[in-house]
């Protein structure tokens, strides 16, 4: 994500009567960074640069940011949140063989069908389950060798 959209969230945060503490724009550049990690991975990268900030303030921080909508939390099948910032939205195509995610755009289908219905959505969520082409290869690989 650029840094004008990382810019835009400060402000919305902002705007919401929240200060913008060194700790909640450093986790706004880590996720405007990084998609999809978890909050233990987002801590360890923001010690990299405060190494005083604690698990407790990322963990605060993230629940202020899912609060206002500047941040989503998606499941991964991982039995733990990920998050993201909240930007356009997209499909998660999640590989159950090495954890790989993969961000494709909202298929137009689904809001025409939602439209036809009378529904007016305000967010959607959408997690696909399976194997991505890296590890297909592998494993039909694998495979052929045992027979």
């Amino acid at each position: 994500m650029h840094d004008t959209a990382v810019i835009d969230l400060a402000n919305q945060l902002r705007a919401s009567g929240h200060r913008l503490t060194r700790e909640r724009e450093l986790l706004l550049r880590i996720l405007g960074e990084n998609a999809h990690l978890d909050a233990e991975e987002i801590y360890r990268r923001a010690q990299k640069t405060l190494p005083q900030i604690g698990l407790a303030t990322v963990y605060r921080t993230l629940s202020l940011l899912k609060e206002l909508g500047l941040v989503r939390t998606i499941d991964l099948g991982e039995n733990h949140s990920h998050f993201e910032l909240r930007a356009d939205e997209h499909v998660h195509l999640v590989c159950t063989a090495c954890g790989r995610v993969i961000d494709v755009p909202m298929p137009e289908a689904l809001r025409v069908a939602a439209r036809t219905k009378g529904f007016d959505v305000h967010r959607s969520k959408l997690e696909m389950f399976g194997v991505c082409d890296s590890c297909a290869k592998k494993q039909r690989k694998a495979k052929a060798s045992r027979k």
